[in-house]
């Protein structure tokens, strides 16, 4: 299982410029130039702290940032190496699923435009926290292992998801955290690049 923004969509400079957009909207912090490496060493609440976000608005912003996602998902880019990892892992016989806090509308959208046609499922969780119980959900409808299942991220709330429901975490750090804080949640692997899920999972 695949997350998205982050792991598969280079999408942090989009996330960057729609808080930026948004920040008077909803009375929090500027995210400057000098803050965006202490947020990547940060937790996702860690973050909303920092920021001066209150906990009420989080459904509110998150459900803008989708919104301004939507409108610009065609000029994101996938992550160099990507595609082909997912063609050689579906090529394998690996099922491949992503689950994301963002829409399943722009993750379709984007998987559309970059040809990605490996995926089994996409499923979507409004909430930024809590994707173990969808996993959990996954795991128990198609019967898989949960010693066979990986949950795939770039950020910290990623590998405590998997953390929660005693599957594997794979921590990839080309994308929002970065390989400081991923290590501090000690994930069962963390890779730089994404040919290393190739070795990883034919271990």
């Amino acid at each position: 299982m695949f997350d998205f923004d982050g792991t598969i969509a280079d999408t942090f400079n989009l996330y960057i410029d729609v808080m930026r957009k948004i920040y008077r909207e909803y009375n929090f912090k500027y995210i400057g130039d000098d803050d965006i490496e202490l947020c990547r060493a940060m937790t996702s609440k860690e973050i909303i702290q920092y920021l001066g976000i209150s906990p009420l608005q989080i459904p509110m912003i998150a459900h803008r940032i989708r919104g301004d996602f939507t409108q610009r998902m065609k000029e994101q880019k996938i992550f160099t190496g990507v595609d082909s990892v997912l063609e050689s892992l579906k090529q394998e016989g690996h099922k491949l699923f992503i689950l994301s806090s963002n829409s399943e509308e722009n993750i379709n959208i984007f998987l559309r435009l970059n040809n990605i046609t490996q995926f089994d499922a996409v499923f979507s969780k409004s909430s930024i926290f809590g994707k173990s119980g969808i996993i959990k959900k996954i795991i128990n409808k198609n019967k898989f292992i949960a010693d066979d299942v990986y949950y795939i991220g770039d950020e910290t709330r990623d590998i405590e998801a998997a953390k929660k429901i005693n599957i594997k975490s794979i921590a990839v750090t080309w994308g929002y955290n970065n390989r400081k804080a991923l290590l501090d949640k000690n994930p069962d692997y963390i890779i730089d690049k994404p040919q290393q899920l190739l070795a990883l999972l034919a271990m």
